[in-house]
């Protein structure tokens, strides 16, 4: 409401300032105080178009949590219980995470480093990750 009241102020001041309306530069104004008038009213339109939505999206994080919570238990955000693991890729260096999920992939040789795509081999021999692995 408040830009609306502005440009409202802006055409009364336009109006007062006793404005011809037939010459160029009055036609002008006015057109653009016309404008301006127009998109306040656009613009608080998509205010409460952007309200209504967020309250909606804030009912359905609602109702996401309460699901949530009954599926898994009211446990915390950490859905994933699993054991992960990292190790270093040899082509690039960065750290790279896996868990025990990803063994087979790893074994067949199609897990790949997330950086740079060079593939991830580990020689399990001697591991004491306490994976449990065949080898």
């Amino acid at each position: 409401m408040e830009l609306s009241n502005k440009a409202a102020y802006l055409k009364g001041l336009a109006d007062g300032g006793n404005f011809d309306k037939n010459t160029a530069e009055g036609k002008i104004i006015y057109s653009l105080l016309d404008l301006v008038q127009d998109m306040a009213k656009t613009i608080e339109d998509i205010d409460s178009e952007v309200d209504f939505v967020n309250d909606k999206l804030d009912e359905h994080e609602e109702v996401i949590d309460i699901l949530g919570e009954h599926i898994f238990g009211g446990e915390d955000d950490d859905f994933n219980d699993e054991d992960e693991y990292q190790t270093v890729c040899p082509k690039c260096g960065s750290e790279v995470y896996f868990t025990e999920d990803d063994l087979d992939d790893i074994d067949e040789g199609r897990f790949c480093c997330p950086e740079c795509g060079a593939v991830i081999r580990i020689d399990f021999d001697g591991c004491d990750c306490g994976c449990e692995h065949d080898e």
